[in-house]
């Protein structure tokens, strides 16, 4: 998610004293704990899968800019759970500070992450409620600290303590990290132990330290369940083999050791989880959840390509049912949407006339929506390769890595260059080349060259599928080249820019996507 980062940085106490018994009893105490609020009827409204606009207007006072922030941005940030990548909606302050914004939905309702800045300031973030059919008029009042707080009605009718305390919520849940020495615990164990002493604790370590409402909580329970799900109990090998890494550096003489990959039976404690719960609709880690189950390896679940729905399902049922606890309903169906936003997001491949075919026979009648969301998804994509076919796949020079840089750049002399370090699993650099889309169209025909560089992090199959949607001058470089060109710019992380000047001079460098406004001042400013 582009809002959140999910924190791993601490190791907990040596579990292997805890008995069986022990386990139990503190799995039954957590649970009865978190099923007080499971059990209460408060909820937010059932989201529906529904194409539709949620309207956003309001006002902003008492803001005082700093010298030479010009205009004021407010960023609406969209989880689209069908088509499974995060969509963000920008507008500015008129000059009476009001603004209105119209926000493209998949669903009835939805949660989403809303930004207050300017190109050199972020003021806050919080997140509000959005309704397809209920306006949200929004009113921000600064106080001469520089702090908000937030007036809103309609929408969700969010009160101003969930909004402002839903994202601080998950970053403890985040940061309040758990650990074992799980390379001793068989995948039984492994799950047992997560459950019980992981999520459980963590949970209630966090629900209640901040003023939220009862329905804010169960949402957040679920936010927390699945995104603790995709990021630990789906990962038992992963985590194995880490902490056996960590033990390793402290005691050297450890021989190898791999985990064993869970089997099918491991996955049974999904049927405590409710799959079909369509409030998980609400949750901004529900996409990647779909994402991970369509690629374990014990389910064996093929890609979707031309195969009917129907008889894809069919085989996905077969395999999972006895381990989630159910054989229809609205988990299979975004399972299935799911499997063709992969291929469009992932491996950046249109929908092909049978799969276009197989979606409207399927999605018909009250699921209509999902084939509408889809198809549209598809247009979309095409229209973004057809615009992107400025696509050159370079050789990176045979030169020493001290003069490959400056050999990149004297190709393009005569043109501003703008140099994008990436990667395809770095989420902000992915966000960023959407930013960028609607600048790099309007420039690269007016003397504007993009050159994309990055490395093997990137799995070279991924990366090729990725820069049909990207477009440029596009170069793969060795492990090697990569490490030594961010250490010569002193960079530490990505996105990362550098951006030339017509005579080959580095004018900017920089970390961080600056926002499209600055980023096109500081090109434009190049051209003249």
């Amino acid at each position: 998610m582009a809002y959140i980062a999910f924190l791993e940085n601490t190791t907990m106490k040596n579990l292997a004293s805890f008995t069986k018994q022990t386990l139990f009893i503190a799995y039954c105490m957590m649970s009865f704990s978190c099923s007080n609020y499971q059990n209460n009827n408060v909820r937010l409204p059932e989201p529906t899968i529904k194409e539709g606009i949620a309207k956003i207007s309001g006002g902003i006072s008492n803001l005082k800019l700093s010298e030479g922030e010009k205009k004021v941005t407010i960023e609406i940030g969209v989880m689209n759970p069908v088509t499974g990548e995060e969509s963000k909606y920008v507008t500015n302050l008129n000059e009476n500070n009001r603004f209105s914004l119209e926000v493209p939905l998949e669903c009835s309702t939805a949660i989403v992450g809303f930004n207050i800045g300017t190109d050199t300031k972020k003021f806050g973030y919080a997140f509000i409620g959005l309704a397809q059919d209920k306006e949200l008029q929004i009113n921000i009042v600064f106080d001469d600290k520089g702090n908000f707080k937030i007036d809103a009605k309609g929408g969700l009718n969010l009160t101003y303590d969930d909004m402002m305390n839903i994202p601080k919520t998950i970053v403890l849940f985040d940061e309040h990290f758990t650990w074992g020495d799980y390379y001793k615990m068989t995948p039984k164990e492994f799950a047992e132990h997560e459950l019980t002493i992981g999520l459980k604790e963590r949970i209630n370590a966090t629900i209640d330290l901040l003023a939220l409402s009862e329905r804010i909580k169960k949402y957040l329970i679920d936010e927390f369940n699945i995104r603790f799900l995709k990021g630990r109990l789906f990962y038992y090998k992963e985590s194995a083999e880490k902490s056996f890494k960590m033990l390793e550096k402290e005691t050297p003489s450890y021989s190898d050791y791999t985990a064993v990959e869970p089997d099918k039976s491991y996955y049974s404690f999904l049927r405590d989880f409710n799959l079909n719960n369509p409030q998980y609709l609400y949750s901004y880690s529900y996409s990647d959840f779909l994402k991970k189950f369509l690629s374990i390896a014990a389910f064996k679940i093929p890609k979707i390509k031309d195969i009917p729905i129907d008889e894809w399902l069919r085989g996905v049922n077969a395999t999972v049912k006895d381990v989630i606890g159910f054989n229809s309903g609205l988990f299979y169906d975004m399972l299935a949407a799911n499997a063709y936003a992969l291929q469009m997001n992932d491996r950046k491949e249109p929908l092909t006339n049978k799969q276009l075919e197989n979606i409207s026979n399927y999605f018909k009648d009250n699921k209509e929506s999902y084939s509408r969301i889809l198809i549209k998804k598809n247009d979309e994509l095409i229209k973004s390769i057809k615009e992107s076919n400025d696509l050159k796949v370079n050789e990176t020079p045979s030169v020493t890595k001290e003069k490959l840089m400056n050999t990149i750049i004297a190709k393009y002399k005569g043109s501003v260059v703008f140099v994008d370090f990436w990667a395809t699993w770095c989420i902000p650099c992915m966000n960023a080349h959407k930013d960028m889309k609607p600048i790099k169209d309007e420039l690269k025909d007016k003397g504007v060259v993009f050159v994309y560089l990055t490395d093997g992090s990137s799995s070279k199959p991924l990366w090729e599928e990725k820069i049909k949607g990207i477009g440029g001058e596009q170069y793969y470089l060795t492990e090697g080249e990569w490490n030594f060109l961010m250490d010569s710019f002193s960079f530490s992380g990505i996105p990362t820019y550098l951006i030339y000047d017509k005579t080959g001079q580095l004018k900017h460098k920089f970390t961080g996507f600056p926002g499209t406004d600055k980023m096109r001042e500081m090109i434009e400013a190049l051209l003249h």
